[in-house]
């Protein structure tokens, strides 16, 4: 017996799949998941049968990888602090190759993180180079990116990575890594 329409979503949903994904591999539009998740159609048993073992092969393929966070991570996080200058900051990342990096305080409790896009969006609006130099990170610094323990799987990971560029990865309150997507593939890769 197959599971319901509602199960099914929730399977969607927890394996970090679009609906448009799902359509694709299903042979349906988008907007016929859509519906069919809305209960507003009845579907074929044929297209049913289709959409679950999609998902019950992604859900398996998952679960053969989920291995913890702390053995894909990147070690030793460059991080900057909230008084240092932008122009620190942005040379950071730019030497690294990074596009992002968690902001700390003296003691490395995290407290936001600052962007190249938080950068570039003060220059788009008129912010001259001049100005930056004289800014702090505490001025342009965002959220922070979502934590998790270094225990958890990789499989708690992937649907934060569809709303934020990064994880990072504590022991307890101590910043110990940040993974990724480049790190989910490499573990994909690796593992899968």
């Amino acid at each position: 017996m197959l599971p319901s329409i509602e199960e099914l979503r929730k399977m969607r949903k927890s394996l970090g799949i679009s609906q448009k994904e799902l359509a694709k591999i299903s042979g349906v539009s988008q907007s016929y998941i859509a519906r069919l998740e809305k209960g507003e159609i009845n579907p074929a048993y044929d297209k049913i049968r289709k959409i679950f073992e999609y998902l019950n092969t992604s859900g398996n393929r998952a679960k053969d990888i989920d291995i913890r966070a702390d053995l894909i991570m990147t070690k030793n996080v460059i991080t900057c602090e909230m008084n240092d200058s932008i122009i620190s900051a942005l040379n950071k990342m730019r030497e690294k190759g990074f596009s992002q990096l968690p902001v700390v305080t003296t003691d490395k409790r995290v407290i936001g993180t600052i962007t190249e896009a938080d950068i570039n969006d003060m220059l788009i609006k008129g912010t001259s180079i001049e100005s930056l130099k004289h800014l702090t990170v505490r001025k342009v610094m965002g959220n922070i990116l979502p934590q998790l323990d270094k225990q958890s799987p990789i499989s708690m990971i992937y649907p934060l990575l569809k709303y934020s560029n990064a994880v990072l990865i504590l022991d307890g309150t101590e910043l110990k890594g940040i993974i990724t997507k480049a790190d989910i593939l490499k573990a994909v890769e690796t593992y899968g």
